[in-house]
């Protein structure tokens, strides 16, 4: 019997395991092949719409699933306390939790996303925080206080990268100012000041990021560019910088997002490179090594050329920074790590590579009473960067389509 063992049962890890139980569902029938997943978590939660539940686009029940409802009844699964991973030891091909149960497997596909770190994040005290990054409770929260706020700045705090869909940052000062202005009071866009501070010279390729500067621009966004975040003065309301070129900014109500990890058992486990694989690409560059290495075609575990494993995958946000970590990635990374291990199991030599597709929706407008809803979704290639795009009323009613085919086609490896 062929063991394939996934940890993480978020998108990446759902979308692996339910290809994998779909068209190896003869060798399941003949016990040739057993697929199990482990996750700590009994629920699924499409983080992508975070940045939606501010403004009440999106709710807790469009978001959350219960996770045995989402995988295939051909998958055995452990989730919750009893499916937090300890250790894992890829020398012995072995995964330990918590629980004080270990197992074994031929194939090991880790998938368990990113964690936040607000710890990194100096001066900031756990009661003064405010994002949308983190989990629904929090971006609800955030929606709820904005309700209170009259006048003032508000700073859209990125500290480093990389993050979980870089673009989601932008999107959301784009869809704040509109909420100000055309939805909770048309008089108070003119006391509000939104900026975003951000660490590095681009947001995402330079034609996305040139698309975002211009729809910033039109929206009365002030966007500021690699910053050199130091700490923050919650006393004088202060993002402090670490060189004088920056210069501190005041603020009234602070949004931070934070510096992402994953999780640690995969860093006490050993699994990390701590430095950028060499990577020198301006979009990624960050001072947290603490990403499992891959090789950024195959998504295989490559440490060095001493130290690889075949047999080991890393997707989503997991793997090296320079392999994209959008939700648009992770799906294809899933769909052709899952293919290549059906592919190894029939034996059939066929490989297929992962070019580096990746994408992350843009949105100009907001659907008010008075603005029409634009959107688009781009995607592109290590090799092949996307060209200028227009945003139109078709890709924004996609764009919040696709909140609901997540669950039924993407998950479900459809797609």
């Amino acid at each position: 019997m062929k063991k394939i063992l996934i940890l993480g049962g978020g998108t990446g890890g759902l979308i692996v395991g339910n290809k994998l139980a779909r068209e190896l569902r003869n060798e399941i029938a003949k016990d040739q092949v057993e697929i199990l997943i482990l996750d700590k978590s009994e629920v699924a939660i499409n983080k992508a719409g975070f940045t939606f539940v501010p403004f009440g686009y999106l709710t807790e029940q469009d978001l959350i699933r219960n996770k045995k409802s989402l995988v295939s009844p051909r998958i055995k699964s452990i989730f919750g306390e009893k499916g937090k991973i300890k250790h894992v030891d890829i020398k012995n091909k072995k995964v330990f939790t918590e629980s004080n149960n270990d197992f074994s497997y031929d194939y090991l596909v880790i998938a368990m996303g990113s964690c936040p770190d607000f710890d990194n994040i100096n001066g900031l005290s756990n009661k003064n925080y405010n994002t949308f990054y983190t989990s629904y409770n929090d971006a609800f929260t955030l929606g709820q206080k904005l309700k209170l706020f009259k006048k003032g700045n508000i700073i859209i705090l990125v500290t480093q990268m990389p993050i979980p869909c870089p673009g989601a940052s932008p999107k959301f000062s784009i869809l704040l100012s509109d909420y100000f202005q055309y939805i909770r009071d048309f008089n108070t866009k003119e006391q509000i000041n939104i900026r975003i501070i951000w660490p590095t010279k681009l947001i995402g390729p330079p034609a996305y990021d040139s698309i975002v500067k211009k729809a910033c621009d039109n929206k009365g966004v002030d966007l500021i560019k690699e910053y050199n975040f130091l700490q923050i003065d919650e006393n004088k309301r202060e993002v402090i910088s670490s060189n004088t070129r920056n210069g501190n900014i005041k603020y009234d109500f602070l949004i931070t997002v934070p510096q992402f990890t994953i999780d640690k058992a995969l860093i006490s486990s050993g699994l990390t490179n701590n430095n950028n694989n060499g990577n020198d690409n301006e979009e990624v560059k960050t001072e947290n090594g603490n990403w499992i290495p891959t090789d950024k075609n195959s998504l295989q575990y490559y440490k060095s050329p001493r130290e690889h494993h075949e047999d080991v995958y890393a997707i989503g946000d997991n793997g090296s920074p320079e392999i994209p970590k959008t939700g648009i990635a992770a799906h294809y990374q899933a769909l052709i790590t899952a293919q290549n291990i059906i592919n190894d199991i029939h034996g059939n030599g066929v490989v297929a590579l992962y070019r580096g597709e990746a994408g992350c929706p843009f949105v100009e407008s907001s659907y008010t009473s008075h603005s029409r809803g634009m959107a688009y979704i781009p995607i592109w290639t290590y090799d092949r960067p996307p060209q200028k795009f227009p945003s139109t009323e078709l890709g924004w009613l996609f764009y919040r389509m696709y909140y609901y085919l997540h669950w039924d086609s993407t998950i479900k490896g459809l797609m």
